[in-house]
């Protein structure tokens, strides 16, 4: 499985048309993720089987030459559905700012020369102060800011005294810092940087300089790290796991090591703990077939599966149009392992048969 984000500030004349070709793409090759389509460019990050993204990659390039993409290798999909909207911003800001004025781009390899050099410049998270938490570069500044709305207000205000001094600003994968870097220039800041491809390209090459983990906006939360910097808020046991309040009302990300996350049934304090409102638990669901043919008349599937399935177990047929689970029941497998079994509802080919997961820690 492969997770890959992308971006790229551009003029596009029709985003309705483009966010209805990618989600038509992505949904083809059982991409998931989330992408944002504006007038003013691209932003996303999906996720799938490696061959599928290497497919949806060549689409995008069609539509955006020369783009570029972060890559990590995941162990399962790093979303649970795919999304595709338009938006006024890719990118909130909330300001007017000129990217074709961004930042000097840094590539890694150049950044850690700059480290290892001892070179000097002002490293500064262009990212919200809950991912600085998780992970950040070495003697990097923290802006207290709780969404990328409010860097405008706050950076040029915390780094006024050093408007001639090297900048480097740095984010996720890169598409925070073309409108902030820019922003900084207009502000009058004389020599700013930004890291080419953001903390991911630095990562996939190097981690000398890296400390804790790397927070990401998809089910994973926080990306494998190269060690804990962070202690649970419950024990002070060293974790990197970072979690979303269970409270509806609340919300909050807090750090917490799964022992004490299972105690708290995944809530950051007593109170938020006896609170009505919890989120409900979403089933994590593996896919384990597809169907390749239906006959109404027996109300029979046949279907493909990709590992051993138990007669007893619960299975979910998912599609456009269908959705229902049952138990298997009996089947009968053919010599090119295609197994046929009756099925209590309508499926159609190609949709999809998932097997619940247990979500225990």
């Amino acid at each position: 499985m492969e997770t890959i984000s992308f971006y790229r500030y551009a003029q596009i004349a029709d985003p309705e048309k483009l966010r209805d070709t990618l989600k038509k793409g992505g949904e083809q090759k059982n991409i998931l993720g989330r992408i944002l389509v504006g007038r003013e460019g691209i932003n996303g990050a999906v996720s799938g089987r490696k061959e599928d993204i290497q497919l949806f990659q060549e689409e995008l390039r069609q539509e955006f030459k020369g783009l570029t993409f972060r890559e990590q290798n995941v162990s399962q999909n790093s979303y649970h559905k795919l999304v595709v909207r338009v938006r006024k911003e890719i990118c909130v800001f909330g300001k007017e700012t000129n990217v074709k004025n961004t930042g000097k781009h840094l590539p890694a390899k150049e950044l850690e020369r700059w480290y290892k050099e001892g070179k000097s410049f002002t490293i500064v998270d262009a990212r919200n102060d809950y991912e600085y938490d998780v992970g950040h570069f070495k003697g990097a500044v923290k802006l207290p800011i709780n969404s990328f709305r409010e860097f405008p207000e706050v950076a040029p205000r915390l780094l006024a005294d050093k408007k001639k001094e090297t900048l480097v600003l740095y984010c996720t994968g890169g598409v925070r810092c073309e409108k902030a870097s820019a922003y900084l220039q207009e502000q009058g800041f004389a020599d700013v940087y930004q890291v080419d491809g953001g903390i991911i390209s630095y990562l996939n090459q190097f981690s000398t300089n890296w400390e804790g983990g790397l927070f990401v906006f998809d089910d994973r939360l926080v990306e494998e790290s190269c060690s804990p910097l962070n202690s649970c808020c419950f024990c002070g046991e060293k974790t990197d796991i970072i979690h979303n309040c269970f409270n509806v009302d609340c919300d909050k990300l807090f750090i917490a090591c799964a022992d004490c996350l299972k105690k708290m049934n995944k809530t950051c304090s007593e109170r938020c703990k006896a609170s009505p409102r919890q989120r409900k638990v979403e089933e994590k669901k593996e896919i384990v077939g597809k169907v390749l043919n239906y006959y109404p008349q027996m109300k029979i599937a046949a279907v493909q599966f990709k590992r051993d399935v138990a007669d007893h177990e619960t299975i979910t047929f998912k599609g456009k149009t269908t959705f229902f689970s049952q138990n298997i029941g009996k089947t009968k497998v053919d010599e090119e392992g295609v197994a046929t079994f009756f099925v209590k509802e309508k499926v159609r080919k190609n949709d999809r048969i998932l097997l619940s997961q247990s979500n225990e820690f």
